[in-house]
């Protein structure tokens, strides 16, 4: 049997705490139907700092098993996400949680596997496990984590990291695909197979590139990158040179490749080639165009580096990211 904690603080999103144990639950009706037994594969209680109820971030109140300091010896303990509201915010909820976090550390140090997805990353990233480890958090919040915590190795692209008993999974609903990997870890294949099948779980989501919108956030205070931003967003089908580009912007390529990277991590050539996928997405998922087409449209002649770029981005070709995304509209037509 598997001792599971699982977590609840206030504010924290009320299906990452409940979902994983429904999953749980799933697990453990197949097994004992499967083994003839009534033994539960998993176990688990909830626990929060002072065994007292918590209020989830939609204002539903739930009871806790157990506090930390009356806690037993749990195989994997984990740790669910919570609405991120800025790096104020963080402060305040991290001084707030200092108990739970301690907690967190001194059980991991026991042996104990900790686990968490979304922004409960930002909290295990706040005891100082993940630094110098792999570990990943909801995509749209990647450069505020890497900002936040500079010594955690972040791999934003995978759904799943896990290193030294430490496992992250990316956006809100991850606690599905980190379910389903805890039931194949600790269980069996097969079984962690059956419980996606019944539950509607993708288990063939192994990382968040598709779903990552790559203009998000992008907008930029400079005001040399903001009129370059502008002018490569209405002429992003044109060819563009980069030196040619800086001309129109008053300043040397140098600086405005060095003003780019300062302000957006990024060049002016990958900017645009992000513009260009992000129009070629709208396309993919809203019409029937051919992929020839949409190569064209947003400036590509070539549709074979057109489609290696992409799938760069995307972790998924054109084809491939049409047959996922495509909408309800465009399956009519």
């Amino acid at each position: 049997m598997v001792k599971m904690g699982i977590v609840a603080y206030d504010n924290c999103y009320l299906s990452s705490l409940s979902g994983p144990m429904d999953s749980f639950q799933v697990a453990n009706a197949y097994n004992c139907r499967q083994s003839g037994s009534d033994d539960a594969t998993f176990e688990w209680n909830t626990v929060s700092i002072t065994g007292k109820p918590v209020k989830t971030s939609g204002g539903i109140s739930i009871a806790t098993d157990m506090s930390i300091a009356n806690t037993c010896e749990f195989d994997v303990i984990y740790l669910p996400a919570f609405p991120y509201q800025g790096a104020l915010a963080m402060d305040d909820m991290a001084k707030e949680l200092q108990p739970l976090l301690d907690w967190l550390v001194s059980c991991w140090k026991r042996g104990t596997t900790i686990v968490t997805i979304c922004t409960g990353s930002f909290l295990l990233a706040e005891t100082g496990l993940l630094n110098g480890r792999e570990a990943t958090t909801t995509w749209w919040l990647e450069k505020q984590f890497h900002k936040r915590y500079p010594q955690v190795k972040l791999n934003g692209r995978e759904m799943i990291t896990e290193q030294d008993r430490l496992m992250c999974a990316g956006a809100m609903t991850s606690y599905q695909n980190m379910s389903i990997h805890l039931i194949e870890r600790y269980a069996t294949a097969d079984l962690a197979i059956q419980c996606a099948k019944a539950m509607l779980i993708d288990t063939s989501a192994r990382a968040q590139s598709p779903y990552q919108n790559l203009l998000m956030d992008e907008a930029s205070g400079d005001p040399v990158v903001a009129k370059a931003q502008h002018w490569l967003q209405n002429h992003a089908k044109e060819n563009i040179d980069q030196a040619e580009l800086a001309i129109k912007m008053g300043v040397s390529q140098r600086t405005l490749i060095r003003r780019f990277k300062a302000e957006l991590d990024l060049t002016p050539l990958s900017y645009l080639q992000n513009i260009r996928i992000e129009t070629a997405k709208q396309l993919l998922e809203n019409t029937t165009l051919p992929i020839i087409e949409v190569t064209e449209r947003v400036g590509y002649a070539d549709i074979s580096s057109f489609s290696r770029l992409f799938k760069q981005r995307t972790e998924l070709t054109p084809a491939a990211y049409r047959q996922r995304f495509k909408t309800k509209e465009t399956l009519n037509v």
